[in-house]
């Protein structure tokens, strides 16, 4: 008996051993663990995507995928019959490590769970409306948005971009046929969105055929438009076309985040200033498609679909992709919360508590990141197909007048 508690004991003891060390020092050795490397070396940086392959579109017309569904119940009777726009969405980060700076785009990494998230709960939206491109490109490491990372952060981030860039100019030469489209991003992927907006569609020909942007889920500052943008402008009205809409997400009491980084024509800069506030930020509220700081009440909200998250923390340690694919999307909860624009560009909505809707990840500035798009699920898609219908609308009229 004796021999056994011995047993027992010596099994035991390393046990509440490691337990203790996770308790105390789990946090920094996740961190170490997942971190890339100190410097960003480009011999390093995965091999580049070649969009005429279909693996690196993670959405296309000619793929069965995710952004295909459409959520239980909902009425597609307003669909438009004839896809005449497209969406260029680019997708979030989904890629946390560990390994180098940028993702190898592997279907067997955790991000790819990730993506198949962000297809469903985001690019899906716009099937209403248009066909859907999304390319798979070597996004940057989350830890690419550290403040105490912004050097070799945005090294990695220009890397990303470059791949985001090919992919657009493939698809216009491939895909677009001259097309409108609305191009599409959400938290890095807005990141991406908002350069490529800038450099390449802004004061271009290009111009012509932007229907709109959401570009949700990172603290635009105002400034782009002083600073950057010539043309393009934040939309203001709900039917308006060729403008931006942005919006980041907040229970009551939530706290914007201050130090992003912001690529602008001179090079990257933080959102923090030097006198430690942050930047004012654009706020385009997506139950009134104003900018206005009124607050919209709950009975403007067309629906929220309650997507989960089906990457668990064991799968992004271990870099696992579960493989679930989703097969259906459940239906809308309407009228599940209100919204408001706040001064500080934040979009405060009701605080959602133990419901599909919660942040599972409880972060402390109370961010409903994950959710930005899911959460609007029913307004942006109205949304979408209203300022596609206009743009086909005034387009039509201005080749009659001609």
């Amino acid at each position: 008996m004796n021999s056994l508690k011995k047993i027992v004991y010596w099994l035991i003891l390393p046990l509440v051993g490691l337990c203790v060390i996770l308790i105390l020092f789990g946090r920094q050795w996740v961190l170490s663990y997942l971190a890339p490397p100190e410097i960003f070396v480009m011999a390093d940086a995965p091999v580049a995507p070649q969009y005429s392959n279909a693996y690196f579109w993670v959405a296309h017309p000619d793929k069965n995928d995710t952004a295909d569904l459409v959520p239980k119940a909902l009425d597609t009777s307003k669909d438009l019959a004839q896809k005449a726009v497209d969406v260029f969405f680019i997708h979030s980060t989904g890629f946390v490590g560990p390994g180098g700076w940028n993702s190898t785009m592997e279907n067997k990494n955790s991000e790819a769970q990730s993506i198949e998230y962000m297809l469903s709960s985001m690019a899906s939206i716009f099937n209403g409306c248009c066909n859907i491109y999304a390319p798979h490109y070597r996004e940057a490491n989350i830890q690419a948005f550290m403040p105490d990372k912004f050097t070799v952060g945005t090294q990695a981030l220009d890397l990303a971009y470059q791949d985001v860039e090919k992919a657009f100019a493939y698809y216009l030469q491939h895909f677009n046929q001259g097309r409108p489209f609305v191009i599409v991003g959400h938290s890095q992927g807005t990141t991406h969105a908002l350069r490529l907006l800038e450099q390449k569609i802004d004061n271009t020909s290009l111009y012509q055929q932007l229907v709109a942007a959401y570009v949700v889920g990172y603290w635009l500052p105002k400034d782009k438009f002083k600073r950057g943008f010539q043309r393009i402008q934040p939309c203001a009205e709900a039917n308006q076309t060729g403008c931006i809409v942005s919006f980041d997400t907040y229970g009551q009491g939530g706290e914007l985040d201050a130090k992003v980084p912001h690529w602008y024509p001179t090079g990257w800069e933080s959102s923090q200033l030097e006198d430690g506030t942050t930047k004012p930020t654009l706020c385009v509220n997506p139950l009134s498609w104003t900018m206005t700081t009124d607050k919209i009440p709950s009975t403007a909200h067309l629906g929220a679909m309650p997507v989960e998250f089906k990457r668990t923390p064991i799968d992004m340690l271990l870099a696992i992709n579960p493989g679930f694919i989703f097969q259906e999307l459940p239906a809308l909860t309407p009228e599940l919360t209100g919204a408001q624009c706040l001064s500080d560009g934040r979009l405060e909505v009701m605080q959602q508590d133990d419901n599909a809707f919660s942040n599972h990840l409880s972060l402390p500035n109370k961010s409903y990141h994950v959710l930005d798009y899911s959460l609007f699920y029913g307004n942006i898609r109205e949304n979408a197909m209203l300022r596609v219908t206009q743009f086909m609308t005034s387009n039509q009229a201005s080749q009659t007048a001609q």
